[in-house]
């Protein structure tokens, strides 16, 4: 009798995981079936450079209060650059293009930067680079984080 009940609970253990390890599967596309062709990391359509100009100098007009003359000259600025800067990452295609292109790019922001002074007053053109600042030290900081969580540090579970 004894061996009888061990060897029904012995198999209503092993019914039941294994019922509990087969969870119902969804149907999952892979990230990039899901993102669809045309679409960015974060799902979303890409922009085109148009799109992305007309969002940077919205942005910038709000954040430095620029007038109507500047900000027709910063679209103009802004359009110029996404058309290059697409134009550079088209042409990347190993690493060793990208390497190349980074410095380019470098170079291209210094001449935005150089344009974008003559176009703003020397207030505006103080809190930009502020602003430039601040949002170069939140990547850092991001970067860094991201890179400690790999390396044995906090993980997202963690810092929540």
């Amino acid at each position: 009798m004894k061996k009888i009940i061990v060897m029904l609970s012995l198999g209503v253990l092993v019914a039941g995981s294994s019922f509990a390890q087969t969870a119902p599967q969804k149907d999952k596309k892979a990230r990039t079936e899901q993102r669809g062709p045309g679409k960015g990391q974060d799902g979303k359509e890409k922009r085109t450079p148009e799109e992305r100009a007309q969002l940077r100098t919205e942005r910038m007009s709000e954040r430095l209060e620029l007038n109507a003359s500047q900000k027709q000259k910063v679209q103009a600025l802004h359009l110029k650059q996404a058309k290059e800067m697409q134009a550079m990452r088209a042409d990347a295609k190993s690493k060793e293009d990208a390497g190349k292109n980074r410095e380019a790019m470098k170079a291209r922001h210094v001449q935005y930067d150089a344009e974008l002074k003559g176009i703003l007053t020397p207030q505006q053109y103080a809190k930009y680079q502020a602003d430039q600042a601040e949002m170069r030290a939140r990547f850092e900081k991001r970067s860094q984080e991201k890179g400690q969580r790999f390396k044995g540090g906090e993980s997202r579970q963690q810092r929540s």
